[in-house]
């Protein structure tokens, strides 16, 4: 089912809270490049836990999740020169929130993939969907559905932790919920799973070696090339999500993930991104620290050369289940997010934001929200 928005249906709500950086700022580390927030241009939507992938100067978003936990797969377009957001009229054959977009070049083209996610429904569901962006075609590819489960051969929900190397994607942990219909249980995984687009039907899925922390909604962040890093995420007791400072990392190939530095706190469900090159080289960036049901401002980055992590910046707002997406250059990156729920869970953002390289330290941010008019509550999944 379609939903669509009037600009009217979208409410700006000055809060006037002031948050602070919380755990973070006690950390007593200095940054090894700022990164500072600012407004970007608002979505004409209200959306959270989705993503964007940059295809040919243009954003593409693949659905997303509403206050009232309903989803809407409308997919959206946002041309990064115009600075417009544009309705494609194209819906997801089947409306997912809780994805990550990997770009990958299939015998078709390129493709923007997910892999499994959260359904209209409340279920979380084992479908793989790709959307070419050239031809405007949407497709489920049935050959191939999402192998992962959890320890309770429960179908386990993905989230964030999606990265892509060397046009192959990797899904790391995953959870499910006793919620969830039709009902399972509260559990995590450690797997993961490699998927090669140009491989046979039914042959695409590789089992690789599985993380040492089993958890869900991971951040992940791809550092030289070649190796992945699993940043944060939840464990679930019995339905309470629990965010960990967990880091690891992998090179593709070895037999076994390795340990990195945790977080300065336990942070879940939010957007890394990683340089080699340029103002931002030889970090990792995670803009904004989800604890769910609430979310912290604060931007942290990792220095890979010396395994640390330091406070660096602060979101405009708080958010988490947030898209996020380089619509800059590796020279001149600029880290967009947009939407997400509010630093309580209780609203969803239409806002974005861009972060860009700098030198200056940061200051506790006022927070403006701006939400949908439905009502509802955040959910766990």
């Amino acid at each position: 089912m379609r939903m669509r928005f009037a600009r009217g249906s979208i409410i700006a709500i000055a809060t006037g809270l002031v948050l602070s950086g919380g755990a973070a700022l006690a950390s007593g580390t200095s940054p090894d490049v700022g990164v500072k927030f600012k407004s970007g241009v608002e979505a004409p939507f209200a959306g959270t836990r989705f993503d964007g992938a940059v295809v040919d100067g243009k954003v593409y978003f693949l659905g997303f999740r509403l206050l009232d936990n309903t989803t809407d797969g409308s997919i959206w377009t946002y041309d990064i020169k115009a600075k417009k957001y544009t309705d494609t009229k194209i819906d997801m054959p089947v409306p997912i929130s809780n994805y990550t977009v990997a770009v990958l070049k299939d015998k078709t083209g390129v493709g923007l993939y997910t892999f499994g996610g959260r359904n209209n429904d409340g279920e979380s569901v084992d479908t793989v969907q790709v959307f070419y962006p050239k031809t405007g075609k949407a497709m489920v590819v049935k050959s191939d559905p999402w192998p992962g489960m959890t320890p309770s051969d429960c179908v386990s929900l993905p989230g964030t932790g999606v990265a892509v190397v060397g046009n192959k994607a990797y899904a790391m942990g995953g959870m499910s919920f006793s919620t969830s219909v039709p009902p399972c249980v509260d559990d995590q995984s450690k797997e993961v799973w490699s998927f090669d687009p140009m491989a046979k039907a039914g042959k695409r899925w590789s089992k690789e070696p599985s993380l040492k922390v089993a958890r869900g909604y991971i951040s992940p962040a791809v550092v030289g090339g070649d190796t992945i890093y699993a940043i944060g995420g939840d464990v679930n007791d019995a339905g309470v999500l629990t965010a960990v400072p967990t880091v690891e990392s992998w090179k593709v190939g070895a037999k076994k993930w390795s340990g990195a530095a945790d977080l300065p706190q336990g942070c879940d469900e939010s957007q890394a991104f990683a340089f080699d090159k340029g103002a931002l080289g030889g970090t990792i960036t995670l803009a904004g620290c989800g604890q769910w049901p609430n979310a912290l401002p604060d931007v942290m980055q990792y220095n890979v050369k010396s395994d640390k992590w330091s406070t660096v910046g602060a979101l405009a707002e708080a958010r988490r289940n947030q898209a996020g997406m380089n619509i800059g250059s590796a020279k001149k990156p600029q880290l967009m997010v947009l939407g997400g729920y509010n630093s309580d869970g209780t609203l969803v953002l239409s806002t974005s934001e861009i972060g860009t390289a700098s030198t200056k330290l940061f200051g506790a941010p006022a927070v403006a929200a701006h939400v949908s008019a439905a009502g509802g509550h955040a959910s766990a999944f």
